[in-house]
């Protein structure tokens, strides 16, 4: 799927056809004097004139929906297909399939029904969002071709007027021009907003198309399939994915620039891990920069284990739902949280670390030392994690403890080291000074969701200010961690219309500042 060319010049012309229409209530008829008349006249012509220079917005609805089509007809052929591979994957493979290659079959049987079974739903969700992009449209063209007419009108008054025109006819003309700029306008911003509504769900779904951002030499289609659909258990799979689309993009990236030898050790990694899961966290562990020798040493300790016992070590977040609700988030019992002590930025940044980077998430959550007591346990996570907040606070010159807080720039130089530097990105603060500025931000803060790369988000209230971290996305949902321990959905809305409390028992309800990846 590709958004592109969806965002049209309708941008600039909303926002011209507006100034416009001010400067044109503006202008005065008068008749006091002998030179207003024609004055008056002059002006409405020139604004005629250039209310016809802009463009009615782009776009073939038609063709629009011929493309909504077509994704209906695939969406049908892929579930068709679907049935066939549910039906293998539920009655099991040939009995002359056995050992490891009827295991390795069936894991690929398996990913690709899961697989054609989502893409089927892509398609299906695709087409409404693009009948909503042809019919916004086709509603904005009409609306602009309606404001050309009234153009027409108001320059058939005053080329059929006297030299001298009256007052009132000069009123009649400025009346029409005035219909016609709003008519603009309004075609203008409503081809805008079908744009920018129909881009969030095409790019959402593009970036779910996961599989094809494996690209690493010497992987077939199959281990494509497999590593992209690999899920943590606990939730539905599909929001659950142990590999990101920018994890498999980047571990893809780094698996080409191996040398043949250390390529084909990890080849070797891959291929002796007994589950997909344990396969996709190590390619996670490749995306978020480590190298061979410490993935060697953590593909021995996590060898053979458990999908759940993998998840409850490596993935700090699990998503049940996106339904409204509080989640708790913890290890064993122990909370993922912050404490008593003012660590909010640290803790919230620890958080996102620990999603993205699997090793690290092992060292906090068993000390590298699995099934040690002493180390592997409640207790000993919850120091581990103390300590762990305390060196990031510290790192990013927050203010002592216990009241703690940390500026915009040690905020900004933490997130970079701790998440950025396994994600690829430098962060940037980004201000949200009214619900404008955040519902402007919400295109880019759903990209980089969906992309797998967690967005930092600091809100207010009348108690004072909070660090949280937004994590998931889906539909009209955000998903935010907040370091006291829970995660939270709220809508779009509530981000845009100072709702956030909805995450914090509503001490901190506008969200004043998010940092975005350059």
């Amino acid at each position: 799927m590709t958004t592109r060319g969806l965002r049209e010049k309708s941008t600039d012309n909303q926002d011209g056809l507006n100034k416009l229409h001010k400067r044109v209530q503006a202008i005065e008829v008068e008749t006091h004097s002998f030179g207003d008349p024609m004055r008056v006249r002059n002006a409405l012509a020139d604004a005629i004139t250039e209310a016809r220079e802009f463009s009615a917005p782009h776009g073939n609805p038609d063709h629009i929906d011929g493309v909504a089509g077509r994704y209906r007809e695939a969406a049908a052929i892929v579930d068709r297909a679907q049935g066939d591979l549910g039906k293998v994957a539920k009655d099991g493979l040939p009995s002359v399939w056995v050992g490891t290659a009827g295991a390795k079959a069936s894991e690929v049987i398996k990913a690709a029904s899961y697989s054609a079974d989502q893409m089927a739903q892509k398609f299906q969700e695709a087409v409404p969002a693009l009948r909503a992009l042809s019919e916004g449209i086709r509603e904005a063209q009409s609306k602009h071709d309606f404001g050309v007419s009234a153009l027409d009108v108001a320059a058939s008054i005053l080329n059929n007027g006297d030299f001298f025109m009256p007052a009132d006819e000069l009123r009649r003309a400025k009346t029409a021009i005035l219909d016609g700029v709003s008519s603009m306008g309004e075609a203008a911003g409503h081809a805008k907003a079908a744009g920018i509504e129909a881009q969030k769900t095409l790019t959402k779904l593009a970036s779910e198309a996961r599989a094809r951002k494996v690209t690493a030499s010497g992987l077939t289609d199959a281990d494509r399939l497999v590593l992209a659909d690999a899920a943590a258990p606990g939730g539905p799979a599909d929001l659950n994915e142990i590999l990101t689309a920018n994890e498999l993009k980047r571990s893809s990236e780094f698996m080409d620039k191996m040398s043949a030898h250390d390529k084909a050790e990890f080849d070797r990694l891959l291929s002796a891990a007994k589950s997909p899961q344990e396969r996709a966290y190590l390619m996670k562990a490749l995306a978020a920069g480590h190298g061979l020798k410490e993935i060697d040493h953590f593909a021995q300790q996590i060898h053979g284990r458990s999908p759940q016992w993998l998840s409850d070590r490596l993935t700090p977040v699990v998503i049940q739902s996106t339904e409204p609700g509080t989640n708790y988030v913890n290890y064993q019992g122990a909370k993922w949280d912050q404490g008593p002590d003012g660590t909010c930025v640290a803790s919230s940044t620890v958080n996102a670390r620990a999603m993205v980077d699997p090793l690290y998430a092992f060292r906090l959550t068993t000390g590298g030392h699995p099934d040690d007591p002493k180390y592997d346990s409640p207790l000993a996570f919850a120091d581990r994690l103390k300590q762990e907040q305390n060196r990031v606070h510290a790192e990013g010159g927050g203010d002592p403890l216990p009241d703690g807080g940390m500026n915009p720039y040690g905020q900004q130089h933490i997130n970079d080291v701790e998440v950025g530097g396994h994600t690829g990105g430098d962060y940037a603060e980004r201000k949200l000074g009214n619900a404008a500025e955040r519902q402007a931000s919400l295109v880019d803060i759903e990209r980089n969701l969906d992309n797998g790369v967690p967005v930092p988000v600091d809100v207010e209230g009348g108690t004072g200010r909070h660090a949280m971290m937004i994590v998931g996305h889906e539909g009209d949902r955000l998903q935010v961690y907040n370091p006291w321990g829970t995660t939270t959905w709220i809508s779009e809305d509530d981000f845009v219309n100072n709702r956030m409390g909805y995450t914090n028992n509503g001490y901190y309800p506008t969200a004043y500042s998010v940092y975005l990846p350059k």
